[in-house]
């Protein structure tokens, strides 16, 4: 990870296009040449001021915020209207999932829109519980200057009261926790569509007519990495059309013992879905396991041991 020069010292690195600042040890000191005996002494080096400010500029417009407001730095996202705005709103964009309401950056640096120059950065800042943003081109770390006051006068201002009264609440909380997920292997057989846990497929074959054999109850013998393995017909395992009746179909390899290959009519892919969308069944040995929502309808969910049951 490359790590960038501060101005005013220290360091930066920029990740996922948010600029985060690095404590990496200090540059070493750029080797000068021996003075000359008739040289003047050398100025007493200034004291660092760090990260006091973020610097924004963008066509021709240069602003300096209180690097204490700032949340992220985000790439410049598509803006939505705000209808009935304030002057000086632009719309409203996503950061971190959450709506933040963004104005234009001539607006607050009392300067005309900038014209010829996209924003590429979105400066996201967090002041009074509320969220705003700026556009910018570019955006660096430095030390606090007579800018920065004016940025603070700006917010105390009728006009920023105006713009920032649509600015969407900073809300405080915790970090949102995952929602657990299931997986499902989609699928049509015997005229339904249905679905398996994706933890009991081990792969999913092209449409392939399975050699032929003598056993009972089987739809033929197919191979796949380097096994030759057993295949039923899933329409007849239930009740249905057989999948094979007019030719090759599509084969579902389940992680059984022992293993076992299924023709299905259709392969519909994998969906996710909220754990909480699943409802188990009662009955603990039938060939449906459990009831998915999906698409406001509940989709069957078959019991891997019973669907390759040889």
């Amino acid at each position: 990870m490359t790590r960038h020069p501060l101005p005013g010292g220290g360091w930066f690195t920029v990740e996922e296009g948010e600029a985060r600042r690095d404590d990496a040890p200090p540059r070493p000191a750029t080797p000068t040449a021996p003075r000359l005996a008739a040289a003047a002494p050398m100025p007493p080096q200034r004291r660092a001021m760090g990260l006091a400010a973020l610097h924004l500029s963008l066509g021709g417009i240069a602003l300096a915020i209180p690097s204490a407001l700032a949340e992220h730095i985000i790439p410049m996202p598509a803006l939505r209207p705000l209808p009935g705005a304030a002057p000086g709103v632009a719309g409203l964009a996503l950061s971190d999932g959450a709506p933040v309401l963004v104005l234009q950056t001539g607006f607050v640096a009392g300067q005309p829109a900038a014209e010829g120059e996209a924003p590429e950065l979105l400066l996201v800042l967090r002041e009074g519980g509320r969220r705003f943003g700026l556009p910018a081109s570019r955006i660096e770390a430095g030390p606090a200057i007579a800018a920065t006051r004016a940025f603070q006068a700006w917010l105390a201002s009728p006009e920023a009261a105006a713009a920032l009264a649509s600015a969407p609440p900073a809300l405080e909380g915790e970090a949102a926790q995952p929602i657990p997920q299931r997986r499902l292997v989609m699928f049509h057989a015997a005229g339904m569509e249905l679905a398996l846990p994706a933890e009991s497929v081990v792969a999913v074959l092209p449409a392939t007519q399975p050699l032929p054999t003598p056993r009972q109850g089987l739809a033929g013998l197919a191979s796949h990495r380097g096994a030759v393995l057993p295949v039923l017909d899933g329409g007849l395992v239930l009740g249905g059309r057989a999948a094979l009746a007019h030719g090759p179909a599509p084969l579902i390899r389940l992680a059984l013992w022992p293993e076992v290959l299924v023709a299905v009519e259709q392969i519909g892919g994998v969906r996710a879905l909220p754990a909480a969308d699943l409802t188990p069944l009662a009955q603990r040995d039938g060939m449906v396991a459990a009831f998915a929502l999906l698409g406001g309808a509940p989709m069957p969910v078959l019991a891997p041991h019973r669907f390759g049951a040889l």
